[in-house]
């Protein structure tokens, strides 16, 4: 029975190069998934600064075309606290969704943005039953912490691994995308990187264009698949926050 997934991430990127290639991997098995960027001002951030509202229509864009939700808060870039406010979205979120599997950031991060987010999305998913105004409400049975990159997140250490090479050169895809979203230069025009791979009797992939994020998550999925005792070519490693770590995603693997 396919079910929901919510992604939470600090920036507008956060859940598209941490976790995406999970939430394109639900997706083709029919679930539902919703991705929420809690630093939706755009004003406040050098990058994004003056092209506020085609960055929201080009990610929004991006989204439907790869066949998720995209939400926005409103918070700016790096005035993020993982205050009684913001759990209380998110709880709300979480109550009105009904997620089967949640996935948040890892809260051991340099980035202050990821640290707060990873801190009230986890309480938000576990406790919205008292933080949402619904004591009725469930808590989030699944939830993993994912990785932002190697250079921000520390400590991080899967668990978990979900089998990635199915959607491989999607998740590049999508990927790149959200690196011409941010740089506001067309995916055509970003420095990249076209790689071919395989492993041990699996054909070689179709010729991957991976960008500069994209290129730092392949090199993660290389390793978190050799990571997983070379079960896949490519993984991605998630941490176990609460429930199952023992059985698979979605239930026709």
């Amino acid at each position: 029975m396919p079910g929901t997934m919510l992604l939470v991430g600090a920036h507008m990127d956060d859940c598209e190069n941490g976790a995406s290639g999970v939430m394109l991997d639900a997706i083709r098995h029919g679930w539902r998934v919703v991705t929420v960027t809690v630093t939706g001002d755009f004003s406040t951030w050098g990058q994004t600064l003056g092209r506020e509202d085609a960055v929201r229509r080009q990610l929004l864009d991006l989204a439907e075309r790869f066949g998720y939700e995209k939400r926005f808060l409103d918070y700016a870039y790096h005035n993020v606290e993982p205050d009684l406010v913001l759990k209380r979205r998110l709880a709300e979120m979480q109550d009105e969704l009904r997620p089967d599997i949640g996935l948040v950031h890892w809260p051991e991060d340099h980035w202050p943005d990821h640290r707060a987010v990873g801190i009230a999305a986890k309480d938000a998913l576990g406790f919205a039953h008292g933080l949402s105004g619904n004591l009725q409400a469930p808590k989030c049975p699944r939830v993993f912490a994912y990785s932002a990159t190697p250079h921000q997140t520390w400590h991080f250490e899967p668990d978990f691994y979900h089998d990635l090479t199915p959607v491989i050169g999607e998740f590049m895809g999508l990927v790149a995308g959200t690196d011409s979203c941010l740089s506001g230069r067309p995916v055509e025009e970003l420095r990249a990187n076209t790689v071919s791979l395989g492993f041990g009797g699996v054909a070689p992939t179709e010729p991957m264009r991976c960008t500069g994020h994209g290129w730092i998550k392949l090199a993660e999925c290389v390793v978190w698949g050799d990571q997983s005792g070379t079960r896949y070519p490519f993984a991605l490693g998630l941490r176990t926050l609460w429930g199952p770590s023992d059985r698979p995603l979605f239930e026709d693997e």
